[in-house]
């Protein structure tokens, strides 16, 4: 009696399944971002302020709300306010760190899953290229990107997933690269709650320097040379 192919059968589902994923993982970060940005309950409790202030269960919705808003590539920044109008300087910076760095992760981990095999798969060699950069330097180059004034931190979540660097100097970059903005809006949100508008002005000075930073170390970064930027000559025309 003849045997079915296995190689066959296991295939199939393998090739459905390199398909799906990434099918699924964007349409829940779309849908999620759609829903989210519509919730009122959870712009609400970014809001309150009384809410975010009691004791180990508003620091827990907090974290817990916060994380969930950056993983879908919601500004951080409406998080980062909150937390400084809730905390303070000192401990918004560490809640907001924390959040947005865990919601980061969240993308991290949920694009590796989707999209790996998918990106390796069908995506040319200009990718082949960008992932083993940041599989050699992961570090440095995503602390460089966080650090640049424009980009999508959803992207670079994703960016990361699919690449194959290791999720340690992934975590290690995004506290630090992210620290900048995150100060910055705690700061706005802490001068509003004290009036303080020298705290405006620090937030301020803080985010020009550290966008200078970032494009000082995407000039030098060889991460900058696999950016599409202008048509190579030798490619010709189609």
């Amino acid at each position: 009696m003849d045997q079915p192919d296995r190689s066959t059968s296991s295939s199939a589902p393998s090739s459905a399944a390199r398909f799906l994923r990434p099918l699924l993982m964007l349409g829940l970060l779309v849908a999620g971002a759609l829903l989210l940005r519509n919730i009122p309950a959870l712009r609400h409790m970014l809001d309150s302020t009384a809410l975010l202030q009691d004791g180990v269960w508003g620091r827990m919705v907090f974290v817990g709300g916060a994380s969930l808003w950056c993983a879908f590539g919601l500004p951080r920044q409406v998080a980062g306010f909150a937390a400084g109008l809730a905390y303070g300087v000192g401990e918004g910076t560490v809640m907001i760190t924390l959040a947005s760095t865990l919601g980061c992760v969240a993308g991290f981990l949920w694009a590796r899953w989707g999209g790996q095999a998918w990106a390796r798969a069908r995506l040319g060699a200009r990718f082949a290229r960008m992932d083993a950069m940041l599989s050699q330097q992961p570090f440095l180059s995503i602390l460089t990107l966080r650090l640049l004034p424009v980009g999508s931190a959803l992207l670079l979540n994703l960016l990361g997933g699919v690449s194959g660097m290791k999720l340690l100097p992934f975590v290690a970059a995004t506290v630090l690269g992210g620290l900048p903005q995150n100060l910055v809006a705690v700061l706005l949100g802490s001068g509003i709650r004290v009036d303080a508008v020298w705290q405006g002005v620090l937030g301020g000075g803080l985010f020009g320097v550290s966008a200078l930073f970032g494009m000082w170390l995407w000039r030098k970064a060889r991460i900058a040379r696999l950016m599409p930027d202008k048509q190579d000559p030798s490619e010709g025309n189609a």
